[in-house]
């Protein structure tokens, strides 16, 4: 690399861990801090590591902080995928297989910090490589996956510039460091990278710590505006209040039951504009997604069926269908993450069973 672009790359990537030291910063300034704020923070150092590790001039720099940085650069994805799973994957948590990337990349580090690099070390490079790329893909196909579904309307725009974001920096610098490059990469794709890198911490960084706290947070936890619920959502603002009624007395009237109904449909029976709708019941009911608030109706009424004995003779399935879920994967994720139990052991017990 010549001077001019060795001080061009250098000066961008300051640029960078200056801007992630202020966006890691931001992430931690709300107190109490959040999960998701605490991964947020985390991706950003990380980042930063990678920035520097990804240069020989600029980590040759760090000294003694060489084998940490290398460390934490090389595990960067997996936690920059465990931050975005958080952000657009309401169901996510921080259960043993989100761990197992975590293990394969450890391969690399093992392999990093070997004297002798031969058939292990080709390995890991290989099994790293491909671990990064499913992992990027993964990250594009569930902020995209959720798109419909997503009553927070800033997170839901952000989603389609966030996948292309990642498209750009991720998948692409990876397969040419991977396919092309072996050692040191040429200077055009180490500014390339920098620049890439630069424009995603500044975008990604910037909209989400401009973002009102449900993005990051929750604002509040949801309300179940079931009819059997004890929990009272709120008054809504007098303009939404004629809104507000008719969807609560079509939620009363069941249309929660109908199997694929959508934002969209729904809204359409309400009377008003989709973005009003989801506006509307994140705001009033405090829901980050649509199927969270078919939810809210829709376990509470299993519940009711499972425990009563005139329909102990019903199959979970049948029940499943009565209350809108389309099979029984998805009733049997739904309710024991509501109620902590299978719908089989809530009948069971419920009847008096062992």
């Amino acid at each position: 690399m010549t001077g001019e672009l060795l001080l061009i790359d250098t000066f961008l990537r300051g640029m960078i861990v200056g801007a992630q030291v202020l966006i890691a910063l931001g992430f931690l300034a709300r107190r109490p801090v959040s999960w998701r704020r605490g991964l947020g923070a985390a991706f950003v150092v990380t980042a930063a590591c990678y920035i520097i590790n990804s240069s020989n001039p600029v980590v040759d720099a760090v000294g003694l902080l060489v084998v940490p940085v290398r460390v934490l650069s090389i595990v960067s994805p997996v936690i920059f995928w465990w931050f975005a799973l958080s952000l657009f994957d309401d169901g996510f948590r921080m259960r043993w297989p989100v761990f197992l990337p975590l293990v394969l990349l450890t391969q690399l580090v093992i392999a990093h910090f070997m004297t002798v690099r031969g058939w292990y070390w080709e390995l890991a490079l290989i099994l790293a490589r491909v671990t990064m790329i499913a992992l990027y893909a993964h990250v594009m196909f569930t902020a995209l996956r959720y798109l419909n579904d997503d009553l927070i309307e800033g997170r839901r725009r952000f989603r389609i510039i966030f996948a292309v974001a990642v498209a750009i920096t991720g998948l692409i610098i990876n397969y040419s460091e991977t396919v092309g490059f072996r050692d040191q990469p040429p200077a055009w794709l180490l500014i390339f990278q920098a620049v890439s890198i630069l424009i995603m911490t500044l975008g990604f960084g910037l909209w989400l710590l401009g973002m009102r706290g449900g993005v990051l947070d929750g604002d509040r936890p949801a309300v179940a505006a079931s009819a059997d619920s004890a929990a009272e959502p709120p008054m809504p603002r007098p303009a939404d209040r004629p809104a507000y009624d008719r969807l609560m007395a079509l939620m009363a009237e069941g249309v929660w039951r109908e199997e694929g109904i959508t934002v969209a449909a729904l809204a359409a029976r309400v009377g008003l504009p989709e973005h009003q709708l989801r506006a509307l019941i994140n705001g009033q009911l405090g829901h980050r997604n649509f199927t969270a608030f078919l939810n809210a109706w829709r376990i509470p009424a299993a519940k009711a069926l499972l425990a009563e004995p005139a329909e102990a003779k019903k199959q979970v399935l049948q029940i499943a269908l009565e209350v809108g879920f389309g099979s029984i994967a998805p009733f049997n994720r739904a309710f024991k993450e509501a109620t902590g139990q299978t719908p089989t052991d809530f009948r069971r017990r419920a009847l008096g069973g062992a």
